[in-house]
């Protein structure tokens, strides 16, 4: 029985047709009646989710699993080709498809225009499958070929495995990765990441976030209008042109073919339009994409391809320009599986992207024929002419009068052997030592020249220290000298840090947020004010601290001891040979001041040139006492400092509209010494960001208590664009609305006791509160502001002081 079983296996195998083994096929497809290459024609498999398209020369290759297969090739506008291959047929298949006439017949509009319709059944169909899209799995294929302006300097290709999920996303698993020779990449990158749905309801683009053709809300942002149609074999294909209704908009110029009865997108043809602005030094930046779909036969549309062309600019004038950087992306999506259950083991991780490190370390896969999208000829001669040497650091060098101070290859390719024999020489610890010089100029230092040092001693221990001389000074006080210690610890993705320091030195009697001693120097070295009052102060403080990753908080405490000794003014002296003296720097109340400190800061870290925006809450408590701290002051101080950035108009864009407020408030009990004395920054010369009392100069305003608010509502290049002046809006011309409304007070119930009252020279306060408003042009030079600010008297709504009008420049806030 048992042989008449196997008998019967073996006619059986004799009569079922072998299916043969997979072969490679390719070719060109051209069109019949001019013989021209059809770029990003599609052939597909029949019956498989399997395919690819032509590269930019018509060409392809495609890995046909069994024979017989049935291929099919579709371009719009053109007759579909079909044709079966058996084993045998030759593996070269050109393809020569036969156009179909393009049909623009006059529209006559009564009421809406008819691609109005059409879009909204793409819409409401959309919703519905993308309801049944659950998960799917696809190879994807992606390269890049970035070139200058003389041609191609790099390309790099990757082939994953991506994995997508409604609820859980995207990974992708790394097959294979080439690139030409000159890119040394450590790390790997993916393939379907870098790829762009253009049916998605909102589309990422240089930082904007545009809205798409397909999105709910699509036909309120959108003109929609039928330009003509063309056939696939015997079904229309409406031909959309795509605008925005407001030039405002983050939004889509271009064209979208929808196929008629599914009313699916099937090719798309989109650039970001008129608001795509960005500040300089970018003077470029144009994008456009190209993308097919196809349901494959079932009911999801999903992507074939995606191809985009990117090109930037980046120049500061004559000063520095960059090469254009061009990169050409072109992607491939094959062999979907459509609502598939996914290994639980891709989501286990937060790891995007995960690596076959047998087929990646093999090198082989993106060699072999049918893998990936065939290269053009001149991404052939690249591959074949490009060198380890041909960096790209070499290839967009910079030109202009600064080209000489940037340096792009951080590698340091060109002296990379010395330099390792130099680190190699060397003790370690040098290796990671930093220096910076310590150079300012004012009324009592004169000159001051110093050196400082960091240094990464390992084990989580840093030490720092420094030491400079100042010109102006004798008897021991020219001298200066630091020294700083810090450890740190991980807690998870917390930390825990000690730090000390002890130093010896001039130091500003007041402490300001915005202002620096180096700064300061310019205003004095040109004739301006000395902003800051100094004293001589030597101690030493010790703080600990709780790094919170979480909350972005940082919770310390921490303990000062620091002895005061007065400083005289040493000169007046500035770069134009000046007559006028500076004023004289005001005695301190000598003595020790011991005080302990307490601190919680949550958000963003401070950043005092006001380039940036932040969303920041610091609260500071500082105490001093006779008593348990055996200090000569008895004070307790309190401050408050709330930052926060509002986008407001434009929330798409990558800089939005945006109103920023900062709030500063303090109080004290005791009596508080000069040295802990509040302040209201003003103007350094005509110097001002934000965070400043622009019409405030001289010196800032000092008390017992202190509160202030500025405010300032950025709206871009808005103004511009409404009233049609594209050129400016292109230049990243901003323009600034402002505000300041501040005042200190000293209590004066009682002078004896209050030293700010009781001081020789009494320091700045104001009567009342202290109003302003101004606007501003941002974004002359890319990174300066004019301000132009007025003072208002007391009573806020009453009218304009006749003499609190003043210009003056800052930091432009880019971001």
């Amino acid at each position: 029985m048992k042989r008449l079983w196997l008998l019967f296996m073996v006619l059986i195998v004799a009569v079922v047709p072998e299916a043969e083994a997979q072969q490679v096929v390719r070719g060109r497809i051209f069109d019949a009646a001019t013989g021209a290459s059809l770029p990003a024609a599609t052939i597909q498999i029949e019956g498989t989710y399997r395919g690819t398209i032509t590269n930019a020369d018509g060409a392809y290759e495609l890995q046909v699993e069994t024979l017989p297969a049935t291929l099919i090739v579709r371009y719009i506008g053109y007759e579909t080709a079909r044709r079966t291959l058996s084993a045998g047929d030759a593996e070269e298949q050109d393809f020569r498809l036969q156009p179909v006439a393009y049909q623009l017949d006059e529209i006559v509009v009564s009421g809406e225009d008819p691609a109005i319709r059409i879009m909204r059944e793409v819409i409401e169909r959309k919703k519905r499958w993308r309801a049944t899209l659950e998960s799917y799995e696809t190879e994807a294929y992606n390269r890049f070929t970035i070139s200058n302006d003389t041609g191609i300097v790099s390309i790099i290709e990757t082939f994953t495995t991506a994995f997508w999920d409604r609820e859980r996303g995207m990974k992708e698993t790394l097959k294979g990765r080439r690139e030409t020779a000159n890119l040394n990449i450590e790390e790997n990158l993916p393939a379907a990441l870098f790829v762009t749905n253009l049916y998605d309801d909102n589309i990422e683009a240089g930082g904007y976030t545009l809205i798409g053709v397909t999105h709910p809300n699509a036909l309120r942002h959108y003109n929609f209008r039928l330009e003509g149609t063309r056939f696939i074999d015997d079904k229309e294909v409406y031909d959309i042109s795509v605008a925005p209704k407001n030039k405002l908009k983050s939004a889509f110029v271009g064209r979208v073919s929808v196929l008629d009865s599914a009313y699916a997108l099937i090719d798309v043809e989109l650039r970001p339009g008129e608001a795509f602005l960005f500040p300089q030094p970018i003077e470029r930046y144009d994008v456009t994409y190209r993308q097919q779909f196809s349901n494959f036969g079932g009911d999801s549309w999903l992507p074939v391809d995606f191809r985009a062309d990117i090109a930037v600019e980046v120049s500061f004038g004559g000063l520095l320009s960059f090469p254009a950087f061009n990169i050409d992306q072109v992607s491939r999506f094959t062999d979907y599986a459509v609502n598939v259950p996914l290994p639980d083991s891709l989501y286990a991780d937060d790891d995007y992207l995960t690596v076959d490190s047998v087929a990646v370390a093999s090198d082989s896969l993106l060699s072999r024929e049918g893998v990936a999208v065939p290269l053009s000829e001149p991404e052939q001669v690249a591959y074949a002419g490009i060198d380890s040497t041909m960096g790209l650091e070499k290839a967009f060098a910079p030109t202009g009068l600064l080209a000489r101070f940037v340096d792009l290859d951080d590698d340091g390719d060109d002296d990379e052997d010395q330099s390792s024999n130099r680190q190699r020489r060397r003790p370690e610890i040098f290796n990671q030592l930093d220096l910076e010089p310590e150079l300012w100029y004012n009324r009592v230092d004169a000159f001051h020249g110093g050196l400082s040092v960091e240094i990464d001693a390992g084990r989580h221990l840093t030490l720092g220290g420094g030491g400079g001389w100042s010109s102006g000074l004798d008897d021991g006080d020219e001298w200066s000298y630091h020294g700083e210690a810090r450890v740190e610890f991980d807690r998870g993705d917390d930390e825990v840090f000690v730090e000390g320091r002890y130093e010896a030195g001039t130091a500003e009697r007041y402490e300001s947020d915005l202002y620096s001693l180096f700064l300061n120097s310019f205003a004095v070295l040109f004739g301006g004010d000395d902003y800051f009052d100094y004293h001589r102060r030597e101690g030493f403080s010790a703080t600990a601290g709780y790094q919170v990753d979480r909350w972005d908080a940082t919770l310390a405490v921490g303990y000062r001891n620091a002895e005061y000794s007065t400083l005289s003014r040493t000169t007046s002296y500035d770069l134009f040979g000046g007559n006028n003296p500076l004023r004289e720097n005001p005695p301190v109340p000598g003595g020790t001041l011991r005080a302990v400190t307490a601190s919680l800061a949550i958000g963003d870290d401070f950043n005092p040139a006001g380039l940036f925006g932040q969303r920041r809450l610091a609260l500071d408590v500082e105490h001093s006492a006779p008593g348990g701290l055996n200090s000569d002051f008895d004070y307790t101080r309190y401050r408050l400092t709330f930052d926060w950035r509002q986008n407001t108009l434009a929330s798409r864009r990558l800089i939005p509209n945006a109103l920023d407020l900062r709030l500063v408030a303090g109080t004290a009990s005791g009596n508080l010494p000069l040295q802990r004395a509040f302040i209201v920054d003003g103007s350094l010369g005509t110097y001002r960001p934000f965070g400043a009392m622009r019409t405030l100069t001289g010196v800032p305003y000092e008390g017992d208590e202190v509160l202030a608010l500025f405010w300032e509502h950025n709206f871009r290049t808005l103004p511009f664009e409404m009233l049609g002046l594209r050129a400016l809006a292109q230049r990243g011309y901003n323009i600034i609305v402002f505000g300041g409304h501040a005042r200190t007070w000293i209590d004066t119930a009682d002078p004896p006791d209050d030293p700010l009252v009781s001081f020789v020279i009494p320091p700045n306060a104001p009567d009342g509160f202290h109003h302003e408003i101004g606007l501003s042009f941002s974004g002359l030079f890319g990174f300066f502001r004019l301000d132009f600010a007025k003072r208002l008297d007391s009573g806020f709504a009453n009218s304009f002081d006749s003499d609190g009008f003043t210009i003056g420049f800052g930091a432009a806030r880019i971001f």
